[in-house]
């Protein structure tokens, strides 16, 4: 049979177990807690498969490779004797040699089956032909765990059995006195059955760290339950992709730090079918503590939306918060989380190209960072093709960047909706649902960009449903004196935060071919004229101190007065590149530095001195504030 098309539904629910029925659809089976594996069952695409986690993919052959190891030419040999097709002896296969077996016996000893390993990696089952010779079809024989008059004596004497994956863990374990099981045929092959041989018994199920093994630990959980009095699930730590007990112990691991770790593994309860999520009383300090995009304001993996009025700076804002997370920066003076970003932008998107370079030069970027624009618009409306091909070019940019996307930003909604109305609730409620997929499928933070309405005091534009949604909201407006304001509407998981006081500062690019200047803006911090800082001062550190000092001698020595009305008349300004060249003379950074880490590092004081109002900056030229000079 050629066509192994055909056995993709059969091999897939062989090699993975069961499938995630909730992401699951029709002529597609997902696996895993995340659905990460997708099996096309039907259809087009019928007989392939594709793992979004690791970023391959391929046909039955290959699904069978992954799952089980060695060759195609093992994968055929494994179709062959699983679902009959035309059988190959082991005796007639190439390059094959018998490198371990291991015996399934009954409770009075006697050997049932055996399962023989061989190299190239494969597995067989064969069982006595009654001759002194060894039958290789096992149809029809009882299945029993391995080591079974073991594992019977150690239940009898009350002892507790842990339940791995491979024999050959059973074996590594059995050497350090602890009784183990497993059943022949791997992942997904445990008999319903076998939870008679443990009632009132006490087990500890060790899953392989992949997906196929924490099923298989759910798969073996369930038919323990109502006999075993106690169950419970050791996922061990510091795992490798893949890696299962034997791993654990090659690193170290000892028997008492195996019963140890057993006695502190939480008690197994039964995968409840549920329609809506849910955390069991006690579980709630399982949960990871909650981590921070942008320290206090942003959520690592939430919602949130930048709002603003037309030429207020909203987009300009939510750029200047991109590339500071793409580099790693403090944005207004709050630690940030670095990471990729995903930044899409459905109108106008020569004019980010440029916001892009001005942001690259006036604030000493770097030349490559985990940054991409989508000069496009994306439907999150109308049906799932807009949201299907989104999170499937961000997990293709996660493996370009080779770091986690950490931010998605969709500027504005108004282009993101399709054919929906901004003023229906239930017509946002479908974009908030798209957005959320976004997040649970890329763990990313998601960003909106949206419009105010005319009204001010309304809030966004159209419906509400879109703050009701958003785990945080950052309302922005400018005044007519130029100073814009990005005020926290809403922050679910954060205390009353301050405005952020910013200007757009000019910055030139060239000149076009009629001689005009070509320029941007970029988002500058507001002086401290503009916005007061703490009475007592902030606590500087050394790189601060430095910076603060050679802005002094700088200004001292080589300021100009009247460069920029944004200064006092008073106040010397000087340029930015001539502080910075005092700032290295007098060791901000280590003279032995790459170039790019000097540039950040000086820009970095810079920002925080800006932000803390102690300077002031205006394109170009920087000065000490007044009441500081």
């Amino acid at each position: 049979m050629s066509d192994f098309a055909d056995l993709i539904n059969e091999v897939a629910l062989a090699l993975c177990g069961k499938p995630n029925t909730r992401l699951s659809k029709a002529g597609e089976l997902r696996f895993g807690t995340n659905g990460s594996l997708s099996v096309k069952i039907d259809g087009p695409e019928k007989g392939t498969f594709y793992d979004h986690e690791e970023g391959v993919g391929g046909g039955v052959l290959d699904l069978v490779v992954k799952k089980r190891g060695g060759d195609k030419r093992t994968a055929r040999e494994w179709l062959d004797r699983t679902f009959g097709l035309d059988p190959l002896p082991p005796q007639m296969a190439t390059n094959r040699r018998e490198v371990a077996h291991y015996a399934y016996v009954d409770e009075a000893g006697e050997v049932l089956s055996e399962v023989v390993r061989f190299e190239p990696k494969d597995f067989r089952q064969r069982r006595p032909d009654g001759a002194g010779g060894w039958d290789w079809k096992v149809k029809g024989v009882r299945q029993v765990p391995y080591r079974l008059p073991e594992m019977l004596d150690a239940l009898d004497s009350g002892r507790t059995v842990f339940i791995v994956e491979g024999e050959k863990d059973v074996d590594r374990l059995k050497a350090l006195g602890i009784t183990a099981t497993c059943n022949a045929g791997g992942a997904g092959k445990w008999k319903a059955e076998f939870g008679d041989f443990f009632r009132h018994a006490s087990v500890v199920i060790i899953p392989d760290n992949d997906d196929a093994g924490h099923d298989h630990a759910e798969l073996v959980a369930n038919s323990l339950e109502g006999r075993a009095d106690d169950i419970r699930v050791l996922d061990l730590p510091d795992l490798p992709r893949k890696g299962d007990v034997s791993d654990w112990l090659d690193k170290g691991g000892t028997a008492e730090a195996l019963h140890r770790l057993a006695d502190l593994a939480p008690r197994w309860r039964a995968n409840v079918k549920t329609r809506l999520p849910f955390v069991w009383y006690g579980d709630e300090d399982n949960e990871p503590p909650l981590s921070w995009l942008v320290k206090g304001a942003l959520v690592n993996g939430g919602l949130s939306s930048i709002f603003g009025g037309p030429g207020t700076s909203k987009t300009f804002l939510a750029l200047d918060l991109a590339l500071c997370v793409a580099h790693g920066r403090e944005w207004f003076g709050r630690r940030v989380t670095m990471g990729g970003v995903v930044y899409v932008t459905g109108e106008g998107s020569s004019g980010l190209r440029q916001r892009m370079k001005a942001w690259r030069r006036e604030n000493a970027g770097a030349a490559h960072v985990p940054f991409v624009m989508v000069p496009t618009s994306v439907n999150l409306f109308d049906d799932d093709t807009g949201a299907d091909a989104l999170i499937s070019d961000v997990k293709a940019h996660t493996l370009a960047m080779e770091t986690p996307v950490r931010l998605i930003v969709l500027d504005t909604l108004s282009r993101m909706i399709g054919s929906g109305d901004e003023d229906k609730a239930r017509d946002i409620n479908v974009v908030v649902q798209r957005a959320e997929r976004l997040q649970r499928e890329t763990g990313a933070h998601v960003l909106i960009v949206h419009h105010s309405g005319k009204d001010r005091d309304r809030g966004m534009r159209g419906s509400n449903a879109l703050l009701g949604a958003v785990d945080a909201a950052i309302e922005v407006t400018k005044h007519d004196t130029g100073l814009c304001e990005a005020s926290f509407a809403k922050v679910k998981d954060g205390g009353d935060l301050d405005a952020l006081r910013y200007r757009l500062s000019k910055s030139v690019l060239g000149v076009d071919e009629d001689g005009e200047e070509i320029s941007s803006c970029v988002v500058c911090p507001a002086d401290a004229s503009e916005g007061a800082t703490k009475e007592s001062g902030p606590r500087l550190t050394n790189a601060e101190t430095i910076g603060l000092r050679a802005l002094t001698e700088a200004m001292a020595e080589v300021g100009q007065q009247g460069v920029t009305n944004r200064a006092p008349p008073d106040v010397t300004p000087v340029t930015v590149e001539t502080w910075r060249e005092y700032a290295y003379r007098l060791g901000m950074v280590d003279n032995d530095a790459k170039a790019d880490a000097k540039r950040q590092a000086f820009y970095r004081v810079r920002q925080k001195l800006q932000v803390l109002g102690i300077i002031g900056v205006d394109g170009e030229w920087a000065w000490l504030a007044k009441k500081n000079s």
